[in-house]
Parts: C-alpha cells; structure tokens; sequence
C-alpha cells in the first residue's frame, strides 16, 4: 500500500469509537458483552476492569499504529 494516510484514518477512527466507549463506560459503571447484557463496576469488578484494561490496550495499540505510519510510511 502506498498510502499509509488511509491506516492512519482506521487507526484513529478505531481509537475515536473506543474512547467514546471507553467514556461511556466510565461514567455509567455498565459495560456491554457480547455474551450477556449488561455487567456493572460493583457486581462484577474483575470483568469490568478487564474490560477497561482491555480498551487502554486497544488504545495504545492504535497510537502505536499510528506512530509506525507517521515514521516508516515506506514500509505499507
């Protein structure tokens, strides 16, 4: 691929929903799983932090992405 432009746009499109996500989630204390409904900060505490560690990772990868893209375009 010769235009990284379009990566950065996924990448920081991607980072964009998770954020958004991500605040939701913060301020409600409810996250969403594809399994179940719903799950809360007090009932379940282990899920619901793995979950927010879970978009942090999601996160540092896209900036990471993003990085790569911005330094090494040669290499997409």
């Amino acid at each position: 691929m010769q235009l990284p432009d379009r990566i950065v746009f996924l990448a920081l499109a991607l980072a964009a929903l998770v954020v958004i996500d991500l605040i939701k989630t913060l301020r409600t204390g409810r996250a969403r799983s594809m399994w179940t409904d719903t799950f809360s900060r007090e009932v379940e505490p282990q899920r619901f932090r793995r979950y927010v560690y879970g978009s942090y990772v999601v996160l540092v990868f896209c900036a990471g992405l993003i990085l790569w893209a911005l330094i090494w375009p040669e290499t997409f």
